[in-house]
């Protein structure tokens, strides 16, 4: 079945808020008699515990009475699709679909992460009225809230939050507070539930002034876009086993939160730029506890570039062991020595609980080979101070 215009957008905006390795459109699966296809769900975004299930509805041009289809197509066939996929996912023993890089995967592993998210979007005309364009959830007694988004409102939310982390964090507050006053909540419009969120995730009170933070928000996004970063392991990376043994590493990138992805950028740029100096640099670092993992940023004169293998190993497994955490990813980065206007830039991710190590313990202590970092705990990552 061909992809409606909606449907198309929604897929987009999903590959470039949460990567084309986590967004997947193409969702036809064989039933269990194997002679029928069933549709997964229009569209789905599966990162690590990041699950979000969306059913797309585009009004058709001949349709004049808006509120009828919106009750038809939305509150109605929409939400009874959102529960076949729910259900789908307790009843079969595999469900492979493709994502937006073409690689499948079984979207049967996500069902052991608890309260997917169901959404609904939606697209109507100009003079869809307000009472049913503020309506943000389906309150269903079998599989809970689903949010409903006007196409339009959800496109102003993926462009001012950007991250996977942060998008996922609206949701919740927005669960939240129309849960404090479901019939306030369907009063307002969708651009206070943004502003509220933009001033603080406090979902116990409504404040009208708020809705003015969506017209005063920068989102500054140069200072945190690494999409340039992400398709690099899309094109380049070295793959050993595995057409998506790289998934791990860009999946913890993904999970960052705008000050993180800030202090990201900024480390491995300083690597880039000062992997060519003659005195030796020391590493980049950064450990996030929302998610137990840290990252070093390792920058390698070009002249000592056949070590690089040693030389990333070592420092990705020291700094996991001085950040005393579980996961902990490494990239060196070194000028081509045969085209110094090109980098080469490798990585790690080691994955394991953390043990003490007496060896290690006296290396680290005796030759520390980190300089002392920290990110800066921002209150409100949303408002400028």
């Amino acid at each position: 079945m061909a992809s409606t215009d909606s449907e198309n957008l929604i897929t987009q905006i999903n590959s470039n808020v949460f990567f084309k390795e986590f967004t997947f459109r193409k969702n036809d699966f064989k039933a269990l008699d194997a002679n029928s296809e069933l549709e997964f769900a229009d569209n789905v975004v599966w990162l690590d515990r990041i699950f979000f299930v969306y059913q797309i509805k585009e009004k058709e041009n001949n349709t004049s009475d808006q509120v009828k289809w919106f009750k038809n197509k939305v509150l109605n066939k929409a939400v009874k699709q959102v529960k076949s996929t729910l259900q789908y996912i307790h009843t079969y023993p595999e469900i492979t679909i493709e994502n937006e890089r073409g690689h499948s995967l079984n979207i049967l592993k996500a069902k052991e992460y608890l309260n997917p998210r169901k959404i609904i979007i939606y697209n109507t005309e100009d003079n869809f009225p307000d009472q049913y364009r503020h309506q943000k959830f389906y309150d269903s007694k079998d599989v809970g809230l689903i949010h409903l988004f006007h196409a339009e409102d959800y496109y102003w939310i993926c462009k001012f939050l950007f991250t996977p982390a942060e998008i996922e964090e609206y949701l919740n507050f927005r669960e939240e507070l129309f849960l404090f006053d479901k019939q306030a909540s369907n009063l307002l419009p969708e651009q206070y539930f943004l502003g509220h969120f933009f001033e603080t995730l406090e979902a116990n009170h409504f404040n009208p002034s708020y809705i003015n933070n969506v017209k005063e928000f920068t989102a500054n996004e140069g200072d945190f876009d690494i999409s340039l970063i992400i398709e690099n392991f899309s094109k380049n990376i070295k793959l050993v086993n595995h057409q998506t043994e790289y998934y791990p590493i860009i999946q913890e990138i993904a999970k960052l939160n705008r000050s993180e992805l800030s202090a990201f950028k900024r480390s491995f740029t300083l690597a880039v730029e000062n992997s060519e100096k003659i005195d030796m640099t020391l590493p980049y670092r950064m450990y996030i506890s929302a998610t137990d993992c840290a990252f070093i940023f390792i920058p390698l004169h070009s002249s000592k570039c056949q070590h690089w293998k040693t030389a990333l190993y070592n420092l990705t497994m020291a700094h996991k062991y001085d950040s005393i955490c579980q996961k902990c990813i490494g990239v060196i980065i070194f000028r081509d020595p045969d085209a110094k206007e090109y980098f080469e830039l490798y990585w790690q991710f080691a994955d394991s609980e953390w043990e003490y190590d007496e060896i290690l313990e006296k290396e680290i202590k005796n030759n520390f080979p980190f300089r002392k970092s920290k990110i800066e705990q921002i209150d409100n990552r949303y408002k400028k101070k």
